[in-house]
């Protein structure tokens, strides 16, 4: 990754950390300890830049996914989603298509990708979360920050982090497409 599309992911992360901290997540209600979650009450997006002078950094989201927070007091005890490939869509109908292609989700053969939490280590502000990701055909070990608060209504979470494509066999032109690939997931914010 070059030096300036690093900055710009570094500033976009920022920028979009600001963005949904300003505006406040919607508290998601507990049922039995546990949230279930969906795109009306979580936001899942990713934002991915072309290589060169001219980034031009492209935000896409899924339109269908459901998932479940199990909370045990004030921690939370593991997080699980499932998301329809399928349902991808970004502010460009032909970048939706190329996405959908075997050049990166390959949405016909896989349509579903899904997380599933091994391992949550809380800490102060933020809790690491561990867990198999599986997209593409292929599930890697991912660890990312969450921010996550319960209260007696519910709870909110927040996280930003970087994958690498490449590692669940996306290798569409690393020239054209840079490799990292920012997600952010808030949990009480609609998708």
């Amino acid at each position: 990754m070059g030096l300036r599309t690093f900055a710009l992911l570094v500033f976009l992360s920022g920028s979009l950390g600001a963005f949904a901290a300003s505006r406040g997540a919607e508290i998601v209600p507990l049922k039995s300890g546990a949230a279930a979650l969906s795109p009306q009450n979580t936001k899942l997006q990713f934002v991915c830049a072309h290589v060169g002078a001219k980034p031009d950094p492209r935000t896409g989201r899924f339109g269908k996914f459901t998932g479940k927070a199990q909370v045990e007091g004030q921690a939370l005890k593991s997080l699980t989603m499932e998301i329809d490939t399928t349902s991808i869509s970004t502010e460009f109908e032909k970048l939706t298509t190329h996405l959908k292609s075997p050049d990166f989700f390959d949405v016909r053969r896989f349509p579903t990708a899904k997380f599933e939490s091994t391992k949550i280590a809380p800490g102060t502000g933020s809790s690491q979360v561990t867990g198999k990701l599986t997209m593409h055909g292929v599930t890697k070990e991912i660890t990312f920050p969450a921010t996550v608060e319960i209260g007696p209504s519910g709870l909110t979470l927040k996280s930003e982090f970087s994958i690498d494509r490449t590692e669940f066999g996306m290798n569409y032109d690393p020239t054209k497409v840079e490799n990292k690939v920012l997600l952010t997931v808030v949990v009480g914010e609609k998708s």
